[in-house]
């Protein structure tokens, strides 16, 4: 499978549009293109099985599955490119940022942390109701990498593993939208004019955490066409929850609930109250990145053609 350089580190990349397979081989290609098996001394072959294992953590949800693992890897990767982030990288920071965007979301059951929580999860259970999801990330990727069959970082010094692990841990970290409020308010300090100097300075480890919450919840800022696809692939998720939610007798969440809440104004709200206003601060702090949002306005106003009815008729299954 190979695919041009200029799509696959672009926005215009569309993760659905490939099979299962076909994303095996563009994931390998993100690692060979940066020359990461040289750079960091890890070789192909562990990489293609690290990748393979990967895939096999991801479940068959709606939207956090395979694709979603690959979408949010490659647009990583493409952020990282278009606004140089990478030029400020260590060659195990940059491999640590595309391995932590890889698994950011192993093994995800489908439901988010207040379902856990107030479920009683094993999972809630084990990690104290914090960031449960984002820990189970974390804890599974490292288990991955370490594995005796994979062994993917045997040839780092302690010092590197120790770069390495803070960067995949922090990033994974960072994905957890209970946490979305820090930021934001972090970069509204940093781009407030009023900030002393020495209190405006970036560091390269949040610009990452920006980059993956980013591309976590990219969809908003792909072309239209794909942006549709993951727009029902998410609310198909969101509304699954519910069901369980109704069943287990539980609150139920009012995004997930299917018989109150809509998927276009449900996307609607997500970009004028959530997703939009962080992407403009982003901007301010990070101008380089501006180009990756150019798409987001017209996507928004895109919208106000749609409602539900005329989303699923138009796409039917094909998504």
């Amino acid at each position: 499978m190979t695919l041009p350089v200029q799509v696959l580190q672009s926005l215009e990349c569309d993760a659905l549009s490939f099979s299962s397979d076909d994303l095996l081989h563009l994931t390998l290609e993100i690692f060979l293109e940066q020359e990461f098996p040289k750079k960091v001394n890890v070789s192909e072959e562990k990489l293609k099985k690290f990748i393979l294992c990967v895939r096999s953590c991801m479940f068959d949800n709606p939207y956090h599955n395979w694709f979603h693992a690959f979408d949010v890897t490659q647009t990583v990767y493409c952020m990282s490119l278009t606004g140089e982030t990478y030029k400020t990288l260590t060659d195990v920071e940059y491999f640590a940022l595309i391995v932590s965007a890889l698994c950011h979301d192993l093994e995800h059951p489908g439901v988010n942390n207040p379902f856990l929580v107030s479920s009683r999860s094993d999972l809630a259970t084990l990690y104290n109701d914090r960031s449960v999801l984002e820990n189970h990330h974390c804890c599974r990727a490292f288990q991955l990498m370490l594995h005796s069959e994979i062994q993917l970082l045997s040839e780092f010094t302690n010092a590197q593993y120790i770069a390495f692990r803070a960067v995949v841990l922090n990033n994974i970290l960072a994905t957890d939208m209970a946490r979305h409020g820090e930021y934001t308010t972090k970069l509204k300090r940093l781009t407030d004019p009023n900030t002393p100097p020495d209190d405006r300075k970036m560091d390269k480890q949040f610009e990452m955490e920006i980059i993956i919450k980013c591309a976590d919840t990219s969809n908003v800022l792909k072309p239209f066409d794909i942006a549709k696809k993951w727009a029902m692939r998410v609310t198909d998720e969101f509304f699954l929850q519910g069901d369980k939610e109704k069943a287990s007798g539980m609150p139920l969440t009012p995004m997930c609930d299917r018989t109150s809440q809509g998927r276009v104004a449900l996307q609607k709200g997500f970009v004028d109250f959530v997703i939009g206003p962080y992407y403009k601060l982003v901007a301010a702090a990070f101008p380089n990145l501006t180009p990756v949002f150019s798409l987001l306005t017209d996507n928004r106003k895109a919208w106000n053609n749609y409602d539900d009815k005329t989303l699923a008729d138009e796409l039917g299954d094909m998504y």
